[in-house]
């Protein structure tokens, strides 16, 4: 699958349209034109960067390559009508020469491993959120080809745009994947930017990318909870046991692994939502997935995979510490002890304050005969327990004044929401506000009394039903919790407050 080349390198060819952009403004006119900080690329660099028109929405996307003397543009060949005429738009009396040099071949190498294939024709940047590079015409034998599934699979589940154009849509970038990958926030003016920045600043756009996560698979088309739509999927693929959707998902409902249960086709599915990328390509990241594979081949008696997966996961993050105490262990009861032992120096190195590095390593001294260094070493275990003591009363004592503040916090609101009720007892947002109160501070009995009031005085008041199921479920009464929460499902879904309502699902659920 995908691995060999998340951990190595990999490569890919695809064919562009070319732009060749000199003259003394180039970078300045890309700068202007561009949503991203052309300028903070050096010589030699790629990104990926979109034009918009004055509204904000998208015109095309495109790789800038930029040089010392020109720049480059490679334009997906859906776009490239669109694309020059944009650019002569806007292009008036800077000194800018575009030349059409047609289509070409590019290939990307990306992966961890992707800099030692560094030329000096080569440009470095991101592609699929790893480390690349990009060279024109690139015929050498290695790395490994990815297949056009496998780079079809890796796009989609790391959300990035279709590289013919094929599936482009004018459309506001807010509401693409290309607003977190083609646009720098802080860079200066460049067309259709205060719409951007003032959809930005209130909340976001209504609807966004995210991935869905289901065990069943979905089909083109729009989702709702309660009767109300709150996304449209726009395709789905399998990825280790689950299918993933990509889907435009309404702002409320954009919280990472929250569980949603939506329907289709009249159909009742659970889901999950999962942000983009959903491969990462941080190297601790995947040192951990490692890891855990590792552990799980060792559970199966396969330590010669367990082995390779451990090391493999230290060459990506050599300061992983749990790494190098579970590979010294297995190599232990392989009786591989001086290569035990020098893990367990590894560990203490990167981990001054770990226990178990001496701890293992006397273990393994004994093994070899070596009585006196064991010793020393279950002594050294010794005195950093005694350390590690010291540090959990300092986190103890920090716990213990977080309490203190959140304790006072209560205090404070509490003290403004009574006030209130000594004018008006009935007052539905102080009521809710010392019910609220009363739930965290898990006062249920408190809680009920006032979050009863409100939905007494005012039965819409939807969140209020939300706190009055969790007091009840406190006092042990999960009937009653339940009755609360399906009644405050009516009501929001009615009202269209369709986060609540989705909680209150989620807590009949865990009942």
């Amino acid at each position: 699958m995908l691995e060999p080349y998340r951990y190595f390198a990999g490569k890919y060819s695809l064919e562009f349209h070319v732009f060749e952009l000199s003259g003394q403004d180039v970078q300045e006119f890309l700068q202007k034109q561009s949503t991203y900080d052309f300028k903070a690329l050096a010589n030699q660099e790629f990104h990926l960067i979109s034009f918009l028109d004055p509204q904000g929405r998208l015109e095309f996307y495109c790789w800038a390559l930029k040089g010392s003397s020109s720049s480059i543009l490679l334009i997906p060949h859906k776009l490239r009508d669109t694309a020059l005429a944009r650019l002569e738009r806007f292009l008036i009396s800077e000194d800018v020469i575009i030349e059409d040099k047609g289509p070409e071949n590019w290939t990307f190498i990306f992966g961890p491993k992707s800099q030692d294939y560094i030329t000096p024709e080569s440009y470095k940047g991101s592609m699929l959120e790893e480390s690349s590079i990009l060279i024109r015409n690139y015929d050498d034998a290695s790395p490994d080809l990815i297949s056009n599934e496998e780079f079809e699979l890796w796009r989609l589940l790391n959300g990035w745009p279709d590289f013919s154009g094929n599936h482009f849509s004018s459309e506001l970038i807010n509401n693409s994947r290309l607003f977190e990958l083609s646009l720098s926030l802080n860079k200066g003016c460049y067309p259709g930017q205060e719409t951007v920045l003032k959809i930005n600043s209130r909340r976001g756009a209504a609807y966004s990318e995210v991935l869905i996560q289901t065990a069943k698979e979905t089909f083109k088309g729009p989702i709702f909870i309660f009767g109300k739509k709150i996304g449209d999927i726009e395709n789905c693929f399998h990825w280790k046991g689950s299918y993933f959707s990509s889907a435009k998902l309404l702002r409320d409902f954009r919280v990472a692994d929250l569980k949603i249960d939506f329907t289709q086709n009249s159909e009742e599915i659970e889901g999950f939502v999962r942000y983009y990328p959903l491969l990462s390509s941080s190297f601790e990241s995947k040192s951990h997935e490692l890891f855990y594979e590792a552990m799980d081949c060792f559970k199966k008696d396969d330590l010669e995979q367990a082995e390779a997966k451990l090391r493999l996961a230290l060459d990506l993050d050599p300061q992983f510490a749990d790494a190098y105490e579970s590979l010294g262990v297995m190599l232990g009861r392989l009786e591989r002890y001086q290569e035990a032992i020098d893990l367990m120096d590894q560990l203490s190195k990167i981990d001054p304050r770990s226990v178990l590095a001496h701890t293992n390593k006397s273990l393994f001294l004994m093994k070899l005969g070596k009585i006196d260094e064991a010793e020393e070493q279950k002594s050294l275990a010794t005195v950093k327990s005694f350390q590690r003591f010291g540090d959990e009363a300092r986190l103890k004592e920090e716990l213990q004044k977080q309490q203190q503040l959140k304790e006072d916090e209560w205090v404070k609101r509490e003290s403004m929401f009574a006030q209130v009720l000594e004018i008006d007892s009935e007052d539905t947002l102080a009521n809710y506000g010392i019910g609220s109160i009363a739930v965290e501070k898990k006062n249920w009995n408190k809680a009920v009394g006032h979050l009863e009031k409100v939905l007494k005085q005012d039965p819409g008041y939807s969140v209020a039903y939300l706190s009055l199921g969790f007091a009840y479920k406190g006092l042990g009464e999960k009937l009653m919790a339940e009755k609360i929460w399906r009644e405050g499902i009516k009501i929001a879904a009615q009202k269209g407050d369709l986060m609540p309502a989705n909680q209150m699902q989620i807590e009949i659920q865990k009942l």
